[in-house]
């Protein structure tokens, strides 16, 4: 039988995700909590925001399940903000429901060697000897620990759970991810997170769903990044959905996120990028043409005063190559 660590540790450093769909009902996020709107847009800054956005923001998030237009490198999809902690809380949840408890309100312990070189510790905290139960977590501290395959893995993360709900072939929860100078290292890239994402997840017979809720400084392949926003996904047998909501931080200035057209399986899409006096740039994608557009809007005004025109493999070869 797989230990608990086997399976956090295999489905960690895999996190290259088969889902054929991810998606959200609406994105949101209210101003105040995701820092409020500092950003201004004019007709010669709008495409150069876009690009980050689309780079930044867009992009990694897509990592989750697909890749837009096809794009994709000999390497394949790095490992992304999403997709990690996505991995991070499954797995912590499954081991909280796996682990065999003993008694209420225990704390344990464990230190053990990675397979080739440095170690890991696993402190746990369980406040019920029958199940899992919210205040629960789950925390990894990592001291250089190095896989069979080169895999390197430094840093801490700890897994709160808040809320638990599973009826019949239902289930709902939500957990506090938290990352403290986290870094995990595959294919020579490194990704280093510090900060703490709220994550809500529910799953039945016929949809699962995710919204997460980043307030996080990621580095990702040298790039700096500050992730203040939040992202919806649903997956149905049917189709798949992502939006995005909340704040997209842009050389230290926020802008607010608000979704046109939810994106879809295929990377089609469209969301709005708001500065503080209501203008904003649209983001189009369109698997068509393999082309994203941008177009740059007046408050109050449904008439674009600025158009832009990229080539969606030149901008997302930053994320994927």
């Amino acid at each position: 039988m797989k230990s608990k660590w086997s399976i956090l540790y295999g489905a960690l450093l895999a996190c290259s995700l088969a889902l054929t769909g991810c998606g959200g009902g609406g994105g949101g996020g209210d101003d105040d909590d995701a820092g409020g709107i500092t950003g201004s847009l004019t007709e010669t800054n709008y495409a150069e925001v876009a690009d980050d956005v689309v780079v930044s923001v867009i992009g990694r998030s897509q990592q989750f399940s697909v890749v837009p237009f096809g794009v994709q490198g000999s390497q394949g999809p790095g490992a992304g903000p999403v997709d990690v902690t996505r991995r991070i809380v499954e797995e912590a949840i499954q081991a909280m429901r796996s682990k065999g408890r003993v008694q209420a309100f225990a704390i344990s312990e464990s230190t053990r060697a990675c397979d080739e070189s440095g170690t890991w510790k696993e402190v746990t905290y369980e406040q019920s000897a029958d199940d899992v139960t919210p205040g629960d977590y789950l925390e990894l501290r990592y001291d250089d620990c190095s896989n069979a395959v080169g895999h390197l893995l430094k840093g801490r993360v700890k897994v709160t759970l808040d809320s638990f709900k599973e009826t019949g072939d239902s289930i709902e929860y939500e957990a506090t991810t938290v990352y403290e100078g986290f870094s995990l290292t595959m294919n020579t890239i490194e990704l280093t997170l510090d900060g703490t994402v709220k994550t809500k997840t529910w799953e039945t017979p016929d949809e699962w769903g995710m919204v997460v809720r980043f307030n996080v400084d990621v580095t990702d392949d040298g790039k700096r990044f500050r992730w203040k926003h939040e992202l919806s996904f649903r997956s149905s047998a049917e189709d798949g959905e992502l939006s995005l909501g909340g704040t997209a931080v842009v050389d230290g200035a926020s802008y607010g996120l608000r979704q046109h057209e939810p994106f879809t399986s295929e990377g089609a899409g469209a969301v709005d990028v708001v500065d503080r006096s209501g203008r904003y740039v649209r983001i189009t994608l369109s698997d068509a043409d393999r082309k994203i557009v941008y177009e740059f809007f007046h408050a109050g005004n449904d008439t674009p005063v600025g158009t832009t025109t990229r080539d969606a493999d030149d901008l997302f070869a930053s994320v994927y190559l």
